[in-house]
């Protein structure tokens, strides 16, 4: 006997190789497709833009304020919607539970609290809240926000 794979197991092998190959590249066309970009966003067009460095400083709680003097108020869609878990793994790389986490310690250690959490993502009731919040800011998936919107910066997978 010879020891070693005999052609019909070679063949075998290099058929299921390329139709892995073939599963993974039509993975990747695929999940790209999907990719959601989202928009941080205001309606009140005096907040200035945002660097994603600044970005993620607001929604890590290490400053609240814009330009020195315009105090920011942030709003967080609902534990359960999967745009917030999206939105944490694009611009910070965490999930939805190191966030609580991380929210806690700040919270407990009295250095900061959480945005307030929405009971919807429906885009009407994040427009309903920034209405009401002239200073808020929000994140929703670009396709939803409104064309007279003031869209602080564009948040796309992997950059």
């Amino acid at each position: 006997m010879r020891k070693g794979l005999n052609t019909k197991s070679f063949i075998s092998l290099a058929a299921g190789t390329v139709l892995l190959m073939l599963s993974f590249s039509t993975f990747a066309s695929n999940s790209s497709e999907k990719d959601v970009e989202f928009a941080v966003f205001s309606l009140n067009d005096e907040i200035p833009s945002l660097s994603k460095s600044k970005t993620r400083m607001l929604y890590k709680g290490r400053t609240k304020k814009l330009n020195g003097s315009i105090k920011i108020i942030l709003v967080d869609l609902p534990e359960t919607s999967i745009h917030r878990e999206d939105f944490y793994n694009m611009l910070l790389g965490k999930s939805i539970s190191q966030m609580n986490g991380y929210w806690a310690s700040l919270s407990f250690s009295g250095k900061g609290i959480p945005p307030e959490e929405l009971d919807s993502d429906d885009i009407k009731d994040i427009l309903e809240w920034l209405n009401q919040n002239p200073n808020g800011i929000a994140y929703a998936p670009v396709s939803a926000v409104p064309e007279n919107a003031n869209i602080l910066i564009t948040i796309l997978q992997g950059e």
